[in-house]
């Protein structure tokens, strides 16, 4: 069983996570990371980061 460990729970690090997850399979572990104590969590946001909405 491998235990793998994102640190950072912004965009990247839950995108990650979630890939690492489906490749390795639910035997193994994926522990997210976060230096803040509140988690937010705007999935669109990625969609404007790469210009395929406007931010407003």
């Amino acid at each position: 069983m491998a235990r793998v460990v994102v640190l950072g729970a912004g965009v990247s690090g839950c995108t990650a996570a979630a890939f690492i997850r489906r490749k390795l399979g639910k035997s193994h572990s994926v522990i997210v990371i976060s230096p803040n104590s509140k988690y937010q969590w705007i999935p669109s946001n990625i969609w404007v980061g790469i210009g395929r909405i406007k931010p407003s």
